[in-house]
């Protein structure tokens, strides 16, 4: 088995339905995972604790996941960082079940260890906002220019620029209030 900062041993749920035991993990990722606009860069430190419960055809891992995620505001492309905090859920299979499993994705127990690191990673980027926000309240881009709205609340431009009716019908309607 790869040399995973997130391998758990099972040594001492021996095959025996119903048997648990708590578990800890803490390390790292030796590459960036992205999905959409955010980010769990390499290096950065995810923690997640959790239960280990021996199942019939394996072990079943319930455990929250804990780890800051680089993301980009869609709004206003401002990159900020996010604090992310998700369950996992998942079912290991014993080696010489796996095959019972031909329909489904399963992840193997291989020896008497899993590895939690798809499982952890998976879960911490799928729980990540698909339009991800750096606050509820952004205002964006300027259409027009592309200034920053947070940082420069009363941004305006002087007349209309744009030739589109529609345009100067709503910066006409604007002014008459």
């Amino acid at each position: 088995m790869s040399g995973s900062d997130f391998q758990v041993s099972l040594r001492d749920l021996k095959r025996t339905q119903g048997a648990h035991k708590s578990f800890r993990v803490e390390g790292t990722y030796a590459v960036v995972a992205a999905a959409g606009l955010a980010v769990l860069p390499a290096g950065r430190l995810v923690v997640a604790e959790g239960t280990l419960e021996a199942v019939g055809d394996g072990v079943l891992v319930t455990a929250i996941a804990q780890a800051e995620v680089d993301a980009q505001c869609s709004r206003c492309l401002t990159p900020f960082v996010t604090p992310a905090e998700v369950a996992v859920q998942e079912l290991f299979v014993y080696d010489d079940r796996v095959d019972e499993f031909d329909d489904e994705d399963v992840l193997p127990i291989v020896g008497d260890q899993i590895d939690l690191a798809d499982a952890i990673r998976d879960a911490i980027l799928l729980d990540q906002p698909l339009i991800p926000l750096c606050r509820e309240d952004c205002r964006g881009l300027c259409p027009r220019c592309g200034a920053d709205l947070n940082t420069t609340p009363d941004h305006q431009h002087a007349g209309v620029v744009d030739d589109n009716p529609l345009a100067r019908a709503l910066a006409d309607a604007r002014r008459r209030g």
